[in-house]
């Protein structure tokens, strides 16, 4: 109980004092706070967001926390009484889980401090506050640290969420955020509540993910009807299959669809769904996307469902090549629904499987006679004929595996694939290394509507750079060097990464002769050698006489689409001073994208297929508004010249309709509540056939072995152990002599 002295000391003030408690080592502190932050017994709020406000402002300048204790109801439903109280009131609750490995200290020490409010007519009125602590009151450098005065705004958040969409880790974050508002104090939060901010936003969408991720595909339809997306769902309206493809993927299809690479892969999403993009090769020699999908299983009838979607999503028909890895679902699919496009194998692939597939010594004594055998070998004759010889000379006539992979050399062997035109390309390789480029966007922690905003932004990236090249071609001319009228001619014509590659064929001209071998009343053969080496192996060029046609058998313009210097050398000593359009691939020429690209899918007539969207229109006026904020900012005039503008512009905007709110948890506005129950239901966890710990093959574990410490020596990398290192040997010998 309280003494007469005790309470002649307390503070006047519209409070209850209170004794200090018996749980507590500090005797009942009062803090210093100015008056018009104390609350009084009997003040009006309009509601109880505005208490809560009020107290908790109170208590930044005190140096506690609060928060929400009690609540009275009525029969309505209708809070009639809340209490708030610090946030050191109560007991803390002893663990009762073994297994929890996290120590927290003792917080709550039965603190008194309170405040009480009652619903009346006019509002919520203060019934009871009770001003003493039984703790020390925090320091004000540290009050930032209080709980609740810690908050992630939404502007905060969607900042933040932003700058995880550049893959801004949140430790970075958190410094953009300390350089913005001036210290880690004035941030508001802790880089532990930003965790956690992205941990409640993964789970306010849980269950809704998939329904966001459809609502965003229908969005971007919207905004641009050429963008195209196909969902497919299982009996229990899951998602199981997603393809989509936008303006761009359709229009460079159209230009440069002749040949695609597909290839699957995993770790992009945390359904595990398999991400299956389908690339091919710009003008520029670089990659380009031609679409899009996510599976959940990698079977026939998936990859079926897919080419059909895909080919009806194109504006041009099927591609003449394809170019996959040794997927037996995936060849089956291609047969069935690109029955005329050939199908080629990923040598790099295969040729990676030989060290596994042969003895390591049979490899080791044999390598470089396979790979001359496989890469220098330029006709099917004389491929057959290295190969036969070659497997019985390694003994190697009863291994399956080369049986196999004999029975199938159509399909990936040079000699009889060079004829068809591949734009450079023999392996899948291009698509692995836009994998490796999507992962520095994507992990496989990411939502559906995560790993799409990221991929778009991949996207952005991979569109841009073709963007630079395109401008670099339009104002940086090639440094020539001949002076021959041909290359300053396709200097102009070709893209400059291509020309180069003509340049390099060119340039090697002057050291090859051209002679004339045989001729009839419809061909004429040519011999192509260098000059200054005799013994040098020759190549042939057939000349048609009846259409002008020439042909090299190294058929490098069959395969990359550019003249090889043996055509060259044919023209040059024909005095053929340009080269003729049949030997000019549009597809290779800075204006391969000049013509317009129609898409009739779901119209009646063909409409021009554009890239116009509200994205395009936002980037449009954000370029023009960073321009009228660099100029305004340098002056106090112009600053409120912007402001009564912006205001002007605000008030007008306001009165029209807008279509849809804005979101909070992401900068891509997904009109969708989540309340409800979701249209596609989110797909269960994949178990692709990729998804598993990689196998380790028969290369990289004689490397591994190669790499192994001996435990005598200690040495790292040399391919022995204790019972055969050199160094124990000569210890032994010694050890012997002198014994």
């Amino acid at each position: 109980m309280q003494s007469v002295e005790d309470i002649a000391q307390l503070p006047t003030s519209p409070s209850i004092p209170v004794p200090s408690s018996s749980n507590s080592s500090h005797p009942t502190i009062y803090p210093s706070v100015k008056k018009e932050f104390i609350p009084k017994i009997q003040q009006i709020f309009a509601n109880l967001s505005e208490v809560e406000r009020f107290y908790n402002d109170y208590a930044r300048q005190a140096g506690f926390s609060t928060r929400a204790n009690s609540s009275r109801t009525s029969k309505d439903g209708e809070i009639t009484r809340k209490e708030f109280v610090c946030y050191k009131q109560g007991r803390n609750q002893p663990t009762t889980n073994p297994s929890c490995k996290r120590r927290r200290g003792i917080i709550r020490e039965c603190c008194p401090a309170k405040l009480a409010v009652v619903k009346k007519r006019e509002g919520f009125q203060v019934s009871l506050f009770v001003e003493g602590h039984n703790h020390v009151m925090t320091s004000p450098g540290r009050v930032h640290l209080l709980p609740s005065h810690r908050k992630v705004t939404a502007a905060q958040k969607s900042l933040t969420r932003q700058l995880g969409e550049a893959n801004v880790p949140p430790c970075q974050k958190m410094r953009i955020l300390e350089l913005q508002c001036g210290g880690i104090e004035n941030v508001g939060f802790t880089q532990r509540d930003l965790y956690n901010a992205e941990r409640d936003r993964r789970n306010s969408i849980g269950g809704h993910d998939a329904d966001m991720f459809y609502e965003y595909l229908k969005s971007e339809q919207e905004n641009n009807s050429a963008f195209t997306f196909k969902i497919e769902t299982d009996d229990e309206n899951r998602l199981t299959h997603c393809f989509w493809a936008d303006a761009t993927c359709r229009k460079s299809y159209k230009y440069f669809g002749d040949v695609v690479v597909f290839d699957t892969t995993y770790n992009t999403n945390k359904y595990c769904m398999v991400l299956a993009p389908i690339v091919g090769v710009n003008h520029h020699g670089r990659t380009t996307v031609f679409g899009c999908a996510l599976l959940s299983k990698e079977t026939i009838e998936t990859f079926e469902w897919f080419f059909r979607e895909w080919l009806k999503a194109m504006p041009a028909g099927p591609p003449k090549l394809i170019i996959t890895d040794q997927d037996p679902a995936m060849a089956k699919a291609i047969e069935r629904t690109l029955p005329r496009t050939t199908h080629r194998l990923c040598i790099w692939h295969i040729m990676n499987k030989f060290p596994e597939k042969i003895s390591g010594q049979g490899w080791l004594q044999y390598s470089d006679e396979f790979k001359k055998c496989i890469w220098n070998s330029e006709t099917a004759v004389e491929f057959e004929a290295r190969w036969v010889d070659l497997v019985q000379k390694s003994n190697l006539t009863n291994n399956q595996w080369l049986k196999d992979m004999y029975t199938i050399r159509e399909k990936w062997i040079p000699a009889y694939t060079k004829h068809i035109f591949a734009a450079h390309m023999s392996s899948s390789q291009r698509v692995e290394g836009e994998h490796a480029f999507f992962k520095r966007f994507v992990s496989k922690e990411n939502s559906l509507l995560d790993f799409v905003t990221m991929y778009d932004k991949a996207l952005t990236h991979i569109r841009h750079n073709e963007l630079e090249l395109d401008h670099k071609d339009a104002n940086e001319k090639p440094v020539l060097k001949t002076s021959w009228g041909m290359e300053k001619k396709m200097s102009q014509v070709y893209t400059r990464s291509v020309f180069y590659k003509f340049q390099e064929q060119i340039h090697q001209v002057l050291a090859y002769v051209a002679t004339k071998m045989d001729e009839n009343e419809n061909f004429m053969l040519w011999k192509v050698e260098r000059e200054e080496d005799q013994g040098s192996k020759s190549h042939q060029v057939a000349v048609e006489k009846a259409s002008n046609c020439v042909s090299c058998n190294c058929n490098m313009f069959e395969f990359d689409g550019i003249p090889c210097r043996h055509m060259l050398a044919y023209f040059n000593a024909v005095q053929i001073k340009q080269l003729p359009d049949r030997y000019i691939l549009p597809r290779w020429t800075v204006s391969a994208k000049a013509s317009r690209v129609m898409d009739d899918l779901g119209a009646a007539r063909g409409t021009e297929i554009n890239d116009g969207s509200v994205i395009l229109r936002r980037h449009e006026l954000f370029h023009v508004f960073s321009e009228v904020v660099d100029h305004a900012v340098l002056t106090e005039d112009g600053t409120q010249i912007v402001k009564e503008a912006l205001k002007l512009c605000k008030n007008k905007l306001c009165e029209s309709p807008r279509p849809c709110e804005e979101g909070e948890f992401s900068a891509i506005h997904v009109p969708i509540s989540l309340g409800g129950e979701p249209s596609v239901k989110e797909p269960l966890r994949v178990k692709a056939k990729g998804g598993g710990k990689r196998l380790k093959g028969g290369k990289e574990k004689a490397m591994e072995k190669g790499l192994r410490k001996c435990n005598f020596c200690n040495r790292k990398g040399q391919k022995h152990d204790k019972r055969n290192c050199p160094l124990r040997l000569v210890y032994k010998n010694i050890i012997a002599y002198v014994s």
